[in-house]
């Protein structure tokens, strides 16, 4: 028993692994980068480099079909498991890898239907699935016509992008078409690729989870993000699954009208009390919170492993449903900016230090501070902040890491290398939020 791994840099291939691996599948992992969380687990036996599908799809062709080769075994087990962007080129050349490992992904026709937030969102006008308030232009002339009058606040976004990269709030018409103009130019996008804007809309983020078999829904399960980073707009790094059947009815009809094969993962907008969640986008691959998908009973890569074999899916063994998850390090940093950013006496707080800092200066020592911690507590509600950082940091408790794992332990060694990038930089970057 044997699957290939794509994407080893990511927790979700890393959650995967480790499901495998627990069933006895040995684990070949690759990726483009040396030293990713998978190459370290104990259930890898073989890791691989491949060129990046990006720049040099040709050769991450070449590479993959010499893996799977190399590692072909007649009559055994065995399974091809991309994880990111590099499935659409797969799929793209299907015809190369059928004939010497199974896999069970959707064909490219399925996905750039829903890739593409342009297409996916006249797709969802067109079948009356409920999305935001959404502008899909052709040129940049159409957009900025009508960016005149729409409904503000609002999101500028690349059309095709993933982990929040491409994605701008934007306040008015002025804001909404510098931002457009400025992701044609970083990005030299043409008129079949304008940024769509979007509008807002309140509420948390939610993600509905499914596997299909060839257009009929195998299963389906959703995970509420309770923190972002970055906060509010960003990528979800603390979650916890809920019952959500409107979103998961919602999702399945757009994808049973494709006649979907495989996993993906809808993006949900809801305040918990409108009568309809708003469709955000569609991941047609895994997703980044596969770990809460495992740790709560629907073990996704072990299903997605026997549907490419089997062509069905064993029974699912229900899990824990309160359990939730953390990226570490990151969703750490979200709590604290999220207990930052909701103190609204941020600016008499800054006051008050500027005041002692003058007193300070004119000899006043003693006096310049006795006089900071009595504006600090007529201005600041501290009680309050300290009960508002308690809850916060209650949420943490008894999570699962998608990293950590007692059974499995050095992968998280492959934390390393975004952690020094973000110490260096002092920004997180998207290798530290999916990998």
């Amino acid at each position: 028993m044997k699957a290939i791994l794509t994407f080893a840099r990511g927790w979700n291939a890393l959650a995967a692994a480790r499901s495998l691996g627990r069933r006895g599948v040995q684990i070949i992992a690759g990726d483009e980068y040396r030293c990713s969380p998978t190459s370290f687990s104990r259930y890898t036996i073989e890791n691989f480099l491949y060129p990046n599908p990006d720049d040099n799809p040709d050769g991450f062709l070449d590479k993959l079909e010499e893996v799977i080769r190399k590692n072909r075994v007649a009559g055994e087990e065995y399974v091809l498991m991309p994880f990111h962007k590099e499935t659409y080129l797969i799929s793209a050349n299907r015809a190369r890898f059928e004939p010497l490992i199974k896999f069970a992904i959707p064909t490219i026709e399925q996905i750039m239907q829903v890739d593409d937030k342009g297409t996916l969102a006249r797709l969802c006008q067109q079948r009356g699935l409920p999305i935001p308030e959404t502008i899909v232009a052709d040129s940049l002339e159409e957009f900025r016509g009508r960016a005149v009058g729409f409904n503000y606040p609002a999101f500028v976004k690349v059309r095709r992008s993933a982990a929040a990269v491409g994605v701008k709030r934007v306040m008015n018409s002025a804001e909404a078409i510098h931002a457009c103009e400025e992701f044609i130019h970083r990005y030299s996008l043409g008129n079949d690729a304008i940024p769509l804007l979007q509008a807002s809309v309140p509420g948390e983020d939610y993600c509905a989870t499914f596997l299909f078999n060839h257009g009929a829904l195998a299963t389906t399960m959703t995970y509420h993000n309770i923190r972002t980073y970055p906060v509010r707009s960003g990528t979800g790094v603390l979650r916890e699954t809920v019952s959500e059947p409107a979103m998961e009815q919602t999702g399945a009809t757009l994808l049973a009208s494709l006649k979907w094969h495989g996993v993906a993962e809808i993006d949900f907008r809801w305040d918990g009390q409108s009568p309809t969640p708003q469709l955000i986008e569609v991941n047609p691959r895994f997703w980044g919170g596969l770990t809460q998908s495992v740790a709560s009973g629907w073990d996704y890569p072990w299903l997605l492993y026997r549907l490419a074999l089997d062509g069905k899916i064993p029974p699912i063994e229900p899990g824990d449903p309160t359990i939730k998850t953390e990226t570490p390090v990151v969703s750490l940093l979200a709590t604290l900016t999220e207990i930052i950013q909701d103190d609204r006496q941020l600016a008499t707080m800054r006051e008050s230090f500027e005041q002692m800092r003058s007193e300070f200066g004119n000899g006043q020592r003693m006096q310049a501070v006795k006089d900071f911690v009595g504006r600090l507590e007529q201005g600041v509600d501290v009680k309050g902040r300290l009960e508002l950082a308690r809850k916060l940091f209650r949420d943490h408790g008894h999570t699962v890491s998608d990293i950590w794992a007692w059974h499995d332990p050095l992968p998280a060694l492959g934390l390393l290398y975004p952690l020094a990038v973000f110490l260096k930089h002092g920004k997180v970057s998207t290798e530290l939020l999916v990998s």
